[in-house]
C-alpha cells in the first residue's frame, strides 16, 4: 500500500500540483485493487471529501493520465484507471465487469513485448492485455444458477 507521503513525493517529481483532493484521488487509483472507474473513485473519495466534485475526479485524472501516473483503460461500459504501468494482464470478469491485475505471467508479457520491439519495426507507445472470463464471486452465481435451473429440469421430467 502506498502512503499518502510516497504519494506526495511523486506527484511533487511529476511537477502536479498537490491538493488534498488530488491526493486523495490518486491514492483512491493507486491503493485499489479493482481498477476503479471515475464514479467509483468519486464516491470513494467523497467519503473523506463531500464537497469534491465530479468535475475534479474528471480532471485529476486526466492530469494524473498525462504525467505518466495512471493509465485510463477505456472499455464498453465505461473506462477504469491503472495505476500499475508494468507489463502485465487484466482479468476482466464478464459477469460483473470488475478488473484486476494479473501477478503471473508479468515476465511472459516483459518477454513477448521485448521479441516483437526486436522483431518488428513497430515502435511501441504502450500495451494492454486483457483476458475475460468469471471472477470466483460470478463464477460461484453462475455456477449456483445452473445447479437451480438443472433441478427445475429434472423435477418436471
Amino acid at each position: 500500500m502506498t502512503t499518502p507521503e510516497q504519494l506526495a513525493i511523486r506527484l511533487k517529481e511529476l511537477g502536479i500540483r498537490q491538493t488534498p483532493q488530488r491526493l486523495a484521488i490518486a491514492e483512491v487509483v493507486v491503493n485499489s485493487g479493482d481498477h476503479p472507474s471515475v464514479k467509483e473513485i468519486y464516491q470513494r473519495v467523497k467519503e473523506f471529501f463531500p464537497y469534491v466534485t465530479l468535475a475534479t475526479v474528471y480532471s485529476t485524472l486526466e492530469t494524473l493520465e498525462q504525467a505518466g501516473f495512471v493509465r485510463a483503460l477505456p472499455f464498453q461500459k465505461q473506462s477504469r484507471y491503472d495505476a500499475n504501468l508494468s507489463p502485465h494482464a487484466n482479468l476482466v470478469c464478464v459477469g460483473c465487469g470488475g478488473v484486476v491485475d494479473s501477478n503471473a505471467g508479468q515476465d511472459i508479457v516483459t518477454r513477448l513485448k521485448s521479441q516483437l520491439e526486436n522483431s518488428t519495426e513497430f515502435e511501441f507507445t504502450g500495451q494492454r492485455i486483457d483476458f475475460y472470463g468469471w471472477c470466483g464471486t460470478c463464477a460461484g452465481r453462475r455456477d449456483h444458477k445452473a445447479r437451480i435451473a438443472a433441478n427445475d429440469g429434472t423435477a418436471h421430467a
